[in-house]
Parts: C-alpha cells; sequence; structure tokens
C-alpha cells in the first residue's frame, strides 16, 4: 500500500507491459530452440520436437510483438509514446546531472529501448529470408538468393549483438533496484509506480482502461495477421503458425 506521503501513478498501460514480457518471453524461448535444434545428444535431441519449427515461430511472434510495438508508440497511452520518453542530447546531459525527473523510459533508457526494438526486429526481419541451405528457410527466402545469403550470414553475426543488449537490459534493472532503490520489475508488472506528493502533480497518470486495452488488441491482432499472411508466402510450410 502507498505511505500517506506518496501518490499511486499509472505509467505503464497492460498491452504495454503485455509485449514487454512476451517480447522477453519469445526471445529467450527463440534462442533455446535455436540452440535445441543443434543439439545431437541428450534429452533434447530425443524429444521428438522439431525444434527449428519452433525456432521459427518464436521469430514471427518477436516480429509481430515489434511492428505492435512501434505502432504503439505512436498510438498507445502517455508513457508508451516515443515522442514522450525519446529525447534530444541536452535532456540526456540534463538527466545525468540530475537535472532531469521522468516517469516511464528516462532519456537515457529509451536509447537502450531503440537499440532493442532495432536490434531484435532486425532479427526477426532477417530470419524471413534466412536459410540453412538444407532443410529450413524463412517465406522470404525465395525473392532473392543474393539477398538471402546476406540475410543469413546477418542472422548469424547479430546473435551475440542481442545476447549484449539484453544482459545491459537485465544488468540496469539490477543497477536501479539496489542504487536508485527503483524497483522497475515491479512498476512494469503493475504499471504502477509511487511518487511522493510534492512531486505527483508534476506528472499525468496514463490511461489504462477498457478503451485502452481494447485498441491494443486490436493492434497486436492485426501485426500478427500481417506476420501470419507473411509466414505463408515460402514454398515450404516449415515454421508456420500452427
Amino acid at each position: 500500500m502507498p505511505q500517506s506521503n506518496q501518490q499511486t501513478v499509472q505509467v505503464w498501460d497492460l498491452p504495454t507491459r503485455f509485449f514487454h514480457w512476451a517480447l522477453a518471453f519469445c526471445v529467450i524461448a527463440a534462442f533455446f530452440t535455436i540452440k535445441a535444434a543443434g543439439t545431437t545428444e541428450g534429452w533434447i535431441a530425443n524429444a521428438g520436437i522439431i525444434w527449428i519449427d519452433w525456432h521459427l515461430r518464436f521469430g514471427y511472434c518477436v516480429l509481430s510483438l515489434i511492428l505492435f510495438r512501434i505502432i504503439w508508440g505512436f498510438t498507445g497511452s502517455y508513457y508508451a509514446r516515443f515522442c514522450q520518453f525519446i529525447k534530444g542530447p541536452a535532456t540526456i546531459t540534463r538527466y545525468l546531472k540530475g537535472a532531469y525527473a521522468s516517469l516511464g523510459h528516462n532519456p537515457l533508457g529509451a536509447l537502450s529501448v531503440i537499440a532493442m526494438l532495432a536490434v531484435f526486429g532486425f532479427q526477426a526481419f532477417s530470419g524471413l529470408f534466412t536459410t540453412d541451405d538444407i532443410f529450413t528457410e524463412g517465406p522470404l527466402t525465395h525473392l532473392n538468393s543474393a539477398f538471402s545469403k546476406t540475410m543469413s550470414s546477418l542472422h548469424r553475426s547479430n546473435e551475440p549483438v542481442m545476447i549484449i543488449l539484453f544482459a545491459l537490459h537485465i544488468l540496469a534493472i539490477i543497477y536501479y533496484r539496489v542504487f536508485k532503490k527503483q524497483d522497475l520489475v515491479a512498476t512494469m508488472v503493475s504499471g504502477k509506480t509511487q511518487i511522493l506528493l510534492p512531486q505527483a502533480q508534476n506528472f499525468k497518470s496514463a490511461a489504462d482502461d477498457l478503451q485502452v486495452r481494447i485498441m491494443g488488441l486490436l493492434t497486436l491482432a492485426a501485426t500478427s495477421g500481417f506476420v501470419y499472411w507473411i509466414s505463408t508466402l515460402g514454398a515450404s510450410s516449415s515454421g508456420s503458425f500452427y
């Protein structure tokens, strides 16, 4: 419960929170399944699961979520919008000096958000053109063999970049929890944070009503439908949603 000198403020709407946790799950699952696909011994290899198909499915989910977040960055609630948290060098400098306060993504954290959207988005996009030249290929591989070869190489090369960004994200969460006493995980779960009353008047509470949630659901349905359509364009059905 909030203390008497604190006020609860809504920061994250439900669609944004769902995106965050769903993306984390799908990225981890895609990483696990591609490693499992290359395993030749043990229970993973003998599980009877076509791991590469699941890797592709999770990749499609990642692409659907990234497209959703890009749209939601323009149509979502207050703190989910790009215009609210993407700032210039001057504001970032003020934040580092402790002269700028914000809810949601801070100006420095915004750089991490954009980087993760770009890197994870590129990984999912390049996967559409990737082939192992044996059994599995993305649905758009057939469009241009030279481009497919380039995308396949970049898809593999991008993996360590994703791991580094993911690790930095976890370290940032730990840093804010230990040194700044800010529980970013709890805020992303509940969508709410507590602010001291003298400061609360400087911040607005984000909308998270039924209308916002329906709009989020429709947006995700649209991006998922679009990605599903892309997944059906390949000659092979391997890795389709179903």
